[in-house]
């Protein structure tokens, strides 16, 4: 295929011209040439904006030479092949045209290697104007970067050139390229820009600067270029200032708050949340730090906004909520999780439930849990400490709180997990079995028997055996609590009567 050649040919003979013309078809050009002989002529067609891919110029013409061609080539900053070409000149002559500019010199009757020449020269060109089309795109790219970037010479710390979003926010009329990096930013310690400048590389993270008076804070992170035999950084101010208030007030939030990806990657753990969990850091998995036993995989991806999930964390209570968002352009929802420490409020409510010395039920407690349970049916027991008195009186107090703490651990190991069992008074006891017959009840009140039998109290030398007195009453479907109680008190009431250390069941 021929390769089509648009050439500026200055040549006053027509002869000379055919035979350039003959050598440049059979190198495999199509040519396309217009041809000058004048200066006026060769500067009007150099300013017409055609697209020459070469300039070929005899280099003695009648009213016009290379010389001068070469001079209003240079002046018009084309980037095309200049190539001179000659009857005889010599050797000094040829260098000192190089050395203006021309691209190569050819001799008139030595013109078999024209079109190679061409070629190659033409192909170079190319290549430059590619190399320029390169270079504007990645200037047009650094301009256009929305973060303001800067080229600083390392040595200096002279701006050399900046994004358009650097000029916006630090340069003005008064304030352009070749002054100091530190005259056209404000920061509050330049010595760490020093020092990053010194590495050539890295970031300087969360650098206070000023604009206007107000405080802005970036990473700055730094890369070294070298060219030209000089050594350039390309700082980018990465402005973090948001990110930064609002890190600030998510830690000053006094509970753990974690944002959880929809990935169940970590986002962001506060300070709260780094004293609980331990170390925390960007993208990672988070059901490690969040797996309960007692609950299902992935429970907090499943919390509803204001639900509410008891968890334990370090051993400690705490109540979960979370709050389901999507970020934009995400179909997904990721979380944010937040953990209440609810160790004071459960061990209130503990305090308000339970017997201070025993750990067991209190009657305020009971007697709530027995009036909701009723109506689902059960049995209830009131047991009765035997000589409970003698110990105090005899062994003191402190014995009696003993016995007190043993009968009740006694009882509570043999119940059910769902058995109701409280202090209702000194040496009172109550029991409420959800759902069980007389029969079952009074199992396992043999079995505390049982137990108790081979258990007694051992204090300062002295041993006391344990029995208990206890009254057992099955409720009826019309039974409210006091009718129970009183029906089980009057069986307690007869098992004394019988001489302590037994159960009586109530009559149905």
């Amino acid at each position: 295929m021929k390769k089509p050649l648009r050439l500026l040919l200055v040549e006053d003979s027509d002869l000379d011209a055919a035979h350039l013309l003959l050598e440049l078809r059979r190198g495999g050009f199509d040519l396309e040439m217009t041809r000058v002989e004048t200066a006026e002529d060769f500067e009007r067609e150099v300013r017409s904006g055609t697209p020459w891919d070469v300039i070929i110029s005899d280099y003695h013409l009648p009213r016009f030479s290379a010389p001068q061609a070469l001079e209003i080539y240079r002046w018009s900053g084309l980037d095309v092949p200049f190539i001179v070409v000659s009857g005889a000149v010599g050797e000094e002559t040829a260098v000192e045209m190089m050395r203006s500019g021309a691209h190569d010199y050819l001799l008139k009757h030595r013109l078999t290697r024209l079109a190679a020449a061409v070629e190659q020269h033409v192909q170079q060109a190319h290549e430059r104007a590619r190399g320029r089309q390169a270079e504007d795109l990645f200037q047009s790219v650094l301009r256009a970067s929305p973060m303001p970037g800067v080229i600083v010479d390392r040595a200096t710390a002279f701006v050399v050139d900046g994004s358009d979003s650097f000029r916006r926010e630090f340069m003005d009329a008064n304030r352009g390229a070749g002054r100091g990096l530190f005259d056209l930013v404000d920061f509050s310690h330049p010595e760490r820009i020093e020092q990053l400048l010194a590495r050539g590389s890295g970031t300087a993270w969360y650098a206070v600067y000023y604009v206007g008076g107000a405080a802005r804070m970036a990473n700055v992170r730094c890369y070294s270029v070298d060219h030209s035999g000089a050594t350039y950084a390309y700082l980018i101010l990465e402005d973090v200032t948001e990110q930064h208030y609002l890190k600030a007030a998510f830690d000053a939030v006094p509970e753990p708050l974690l944002i959880i990806s929809s990935q169940q990657k970590l986002l962001y753990g506060n300070r709260a949340a780094e004293e609980l969990f331990g170390n925390l850091y960007f993208g990672m998995e988070v059901a490690p730090l969040l797996r309960e036993e007692t609950l299902e995989d992935l429970w907090w991806s499943r919390l509803e906004r204001h639900q509410v999930q008891r968890v334990r964390m370090t051993n400690r209570p705490y109540e979960a909520k979370a709050v389901p968002f999507r970020f934009a352009g995400e179909s997904q929802t990721s979380t944010i999780l937040t953990f209440e420490d609810v160790a004071d409020e459960e061990e209130l409510r503990r305090l308000a439930t339970h017997d201070a010395l025993t750990g067991i039920f209190n009657l305020r407690h009971f007697e709530i849990a027995l009036a909701e349970q009723l109506p689902e049916g059960g049995t209830l027991a009131l047991l009765d400490l035997d000589h409970f008195k003698p110990i105090n009186d005899e062994l003191g107090h402190a014995a009696g709180d003993k016995a007190l703490s043993l009968f009740s651990g006694t009882v509570r190991a043999i119940l059910r997990p769902d058995d109701v069992f409280a202090r209702i008074g000194g040496d009172e006891f109550a029991v409420f079995f959800p759902g069980l017959a007389a029969d079952g009840a009074v199992g396992l009140i043999e079995a505390i028997y049982a137990v108790l039998s081979q258990s007694p109290l051992q204090f300062d030398g002295a041993t006391r055996l344990f029995s208990a007195s206890t009254g057992i009453a099955v409720a009826k479907n019309d039974d409210s609590p006091e009718t129970l109680k009183r029906r089980a008190d009057e069986a307690l009431y007869e098992a004394k009567r019988q001489g302590r250390g037994r159960w009586v069941v109530a009559e149905s």
